[in-house]
């Protein structure tokens, strides 16, 4: 016991003498897509209604129907278009919307041939449901494996893209369309999204995948770990797009980024990482980082509890997703390129007119202190969260301003900056 009480002390007193963390701004910057932060899915099963203020509080850029494996278990009929369009209305908000279509059908009678898919297109334009993109099926790359159907190659999915595409831009000529919405941002599903680009790279408008990097298991600092990953990914497609050996028909085409499904953890039936500080944190992390990368849209699964993913629960208990997504939606304009002399600390920068917005993410178990000095503007607010705010369902930590703030450990921070006159 005697060398606990004296080790004790001599952590504290190395917390606090670290030095303040120092913050380099540099330019230029890249703007962030209006679809690019705070984009979510949601699927009959998520009651929107029921958390209508929870829903409103993130201020979603755009959601994305009916979202994951469902899509390809259930047609897409005029009922679930409407139930959609009813969802879009609770938002509070010019919300886009993302269609998927059903491509993957066990059954003879399913909705899945072209013809549905017009149906879907003249279903949406009589609800007056202005789609902003209409996603051809979810993650074909798992068809083979996980559904037990190796004709689904990259080369037969860019067919029946082909086709839904043609079937719905007989109903709406000015339709654009997202795919192959591989599962994975790595491995054999970027196998597939080559495989797909290089045969329907001339047609695809917006080419998405998802970001599911861990199940639950790993430590939370290896999984915390795992978010720079996303930013290699989408690298990684972009020398795809600009090959024209991999993309021999449309490697000079604008084709946009999209990942339309993330989450820390792809085990839905495990909280652990999904319904957290370190899934929160992560989700945030992905998030900024994608925007940052000029990533069009994003889409986080799942807006309201669909196993353990969600903002919240079923009975409408906040989880720590909805903090960080509640200081996520003021992360607009510009994103400036920032880097902190602290490795624990990771900080992301927006500039949208007078205002900067710094979002800090501490990765750290313990407090670190950051040097709130920058030139040219004035600290004018500093709120954060930990995961005790969520348990204790408070409000925000104010933080009060000074020329260093501490920041909890394993917190997000989101600090406002106003420009000098």
């Amino acid at each position: 016991m005697r060398v606990r009480r004296f080790l004790l002390p001599l952590l504290l007193s190395a917390t606090a003498s670290a030095a303040p963390a120092t913050l380099t701004v540099a330019g230029p910057g890249t703007p962030i897509a209006p679809l690019a932060v705070n984009g979510f899915n949601t699927s009959w099963q998520m009651p929107l209604a029921e958390a209508v203020d929870a829903v409103r509080s993130v201020a979603p850029t755009s959601l994305r129907f009916p979202g994951g494996n469902v899509g390809d278990e259930n047609d897409l009929t005029d009922k679930a278009l409407a139930y959609f369009k009813a969802n879009l209305g609770l938002t509070g908000g010019n919300t886009a919307a993302i269609v998927q279509t059903r491509v993957f059908a066990t059954r003879s009678d399913a909705r899945n041939r072209p013809e549905d898919a017009a149906q879907a297109a003249r279903d949406a334009k009589a609800l007056g449901l202005n789609v902003t993109y209409w996603e051809i099926g979810n993650e074909p790359d798992l068809y083979a494996t996980n559904r037990g159907d190796p004709s689904w190659t990259p080369e037969r999915y860019c067919q029946t893209f082909r086709a839904q595409r043609g079937a719905i831009l007989g109903v709406d000529p000015g339709a654009k369309f997202a795919g192959p919405a591989v599962s994975k941002g790595t491995g054999p599903a970027m196998t597939f999204l080559e495989g797909f680009v290089k045969a329907c790279g001339d047609v695809v408008d917006l080419l998405t995948w998802h970001e599911y990097p861990t199940d639950g298991t790993a430590t939370d600092e290896e999984a915390l770990a795992t978010a720079p990953s996303v930013t290699q990914h989408v690298g990684f497609v972009r020398d795809v797009l600009r090959d024209p050996d991999r993309n021999p028909l449309g490697h000079t085409r604008d084709i946009r980024l999209g990942v339309t499904e993330y989450s820390l953890s792809w085990r839905s039936d495990r909280p652990r990482h999904l319904a957290d500080q370190v899934g929160a944190l992560w989700a945030a992390e992905a998030d900024l980082r994608l925007a940052e990368a000029g990533v069009n849209v994003t889409s986080y699964f799942a807006i309201v509890a669909a196993g353990n993913h969600g903002l919240v629960d079923l009975a409408g208990v906040p989880r720590p997703t909805l903090y960080a997504f509640q200081q996520l939606k003021h992360f607009r304009g510009t994103a400036l390129p920032v880097q902190s002399s602290d490795p624990a600390l990771w900080p992301h920068l927006s500039e949208d007119g007078p205002l900067r917005t710094l979002l800090v993410t501490n990765t750290a178990t313990e407090a670190h202190q950051l040097t709130t000095n920058m030139p040219g503007y004035t600290l004018i607010g500093a709120k954060t969260f930990t995961e005790q705010t969520v348990q204790d369902e408070a409000d925000f930590i104010r933080l009060k301003l000074g020329p260093t703030l501490d920041l909890p450990g394993r917190s997000l921070t989101r600090l406002v900056y106003k420009r000098l006159p």
